[in-house]
């Protein structure tokens, strides 16, 4: 095995991937992706004139007294003729406001008189402000004029600037699409189900990686399980041309480890061959037609480590998501013992912007991470109580500090 990939350097070489060509998806579809196309609007918006409060539409009078027409707006879609000089007509909220509206006037500020000769006449309560130029009624274009950018290329489509897409008046939209990414879990020692006897482990990586891979913004599409057999790994991975393959245990040299001769045999180019990182210092990064395999080592700690170091970073990229790279600055609440080389990942809990590092978390171990909130990066040499420490966010926590889930998208 080649000398190991420093911590920074493995990272921005996941990072450096080329995003995904973009496509159009109507935009239930395209949330979450990333815009590849601004948002427009297509219209006015809102495209006439409405009213804001249910009530009538009337007309400007010296006296608040209007001859009250028959017809009414009972829905707020429904167009009415233009309104004469001393009119008014029932109106709901949403009603667009006919032509010869000077304001409208709330039904908690009106009442209607009835007569015989004049018909139904409408009353103004003499404190009312509604009788002021466009009171209660909301303009066009007050929201927007057509042409209008409403959201630049590169944001997040989340589910509101969707339904802002679709007052704009669109249907769909070009986005880059989630990575597709298919698992291959490997290890004749694993069982899913039941007390594991003496040579076996439970499975870790089945149950949660397909979760983790969701929150991370990727689509997963398929996952097999297969004995540590490198000629089925090697069926496996030219079976088809996901964006990502996930690959758990078997990243290291020894003759038990297949994944670096299935790698050789496809003639995969090897990115990260190892990373300069305790636990997950046999996690890899390669590239094959199109494909990246991602190799998570088999200790869980250390895999879920090579996922957040290598993976998140990959994903992101890959969604045109930036900044690529995220983490976050907080203070050491004790000393943090470092490594003697490259750096240490524990995990930690955040209080306050402040870590505390979790005990059982040697790289066989889920205790600790599975009340951890984030990694904290410790370099060589350690870390003094309240010195910055770098903290990675553990993919699918919903731990997210102030300015940490904040990106340019």
């Amino acid at each position: 095995m080649t000398s190991p990939v420093p911590f920074d350097q493995a990272r921005g070489i996941a990072a450096s991937a080329q995003a995904l060509p973009a496509v159009r998806r109507p935009l239930a579809e395209g949330i979450g992706c990333v815009l590849s196309e601004p948002v427009t609007a297509q219209l006015n918006i809102p495209h006439v004139a409405t009213s804001a409060m249910d009530g009538w539409a009337v007309t400007t009078t010296e006296q608040p007294r209007w001859r009250l027409r028959s017809d009414s707006a009972e829905r707020p879609g429904t167009v009415l003729d233009p309104l004469a000089a001393g009119e008014a007509v029932a109106v709901v909220t949403g009603t667009p406001v006919p032509v010869g509206s000077h304001s409208v006037l709330r039904s908690e500020h009106g009442y209607i008189e009835h007569g015989d000769e004049q018909g139904a006449q409408l009353r103004a309560d003499p404190e009312t402000p509604d009788l002021e130029p466009n009171r209660n009624i909301r303009p066009q274009a007050a929201e927007a004029r057509t042409g209008e950018v409403l959201c630049e290329p590169g944001r997040i489509l989340t589910a509101t600037r969707a339904a802002t897409a679709a007052v704009a008046g669109y249907d769909e939209l070009a986005v880059v699409p989630p990575p597709r990414v298919r698992l291959i879990l490997t290890g004749s020692e694993v069982i899913t189900s039941g007390i594991p006897a003496p040579g076996e482990v439970r499975d870790v990586f089945g149950l949660a990686l397909p979760a983790m891979v969701g929150a991370m913004g990727a689509e997963l599409v398929g996952m097999d399980r297969i004995d540590d057999d490198a000629a089925a790994l090697v069926d496996l991975m030219e079976e088809d041309a996901p964006d990502i393959i996930i690959t758990t245990g078997g990243t290291a040299g020894s003759p038990a480890d297949v994944l670096r001769p299935a790698l050789t045999r496809i003639g995969a180019q090897i990115l990260v061959g190892s990373v300069a990182m305790r636990p997950g210092h046999p996690g890899l990064l390669a590239h094959c037609n199109g494909t990246y395999i991602l190799g998570l080592p088999g200790n869980p700690l250390a895999g879920f480590a090579a996922l957040t170091v290598l993976g998140d970073p990959l994903i992101r990229a890959l969604r045109a998501v930036t900044p690529t790279l995220t983490s976050h600055t907080c203070s050491a609440g004790s000393t943090l013992q470092g490594p003697r080389t490259g750096v240490r990942l524990v995990p930690v809990q955040v209080t306050q912007e402040t870590v505390q590092p979790l005990p059982h978390a040697s790289s066989h171990m889920m205790r600790g991470l599975a009340e951890a909130d984030a990694f904290a990066v410790i370099p060589a040499g350690g870390l003094a109580t309240g010195e910055h420490v770098e903290c990675l966010p553990v993919p699918g926590s919903p731990y997210r500090p102030g300015g940490w889930a904040r990106t340019s998208s």
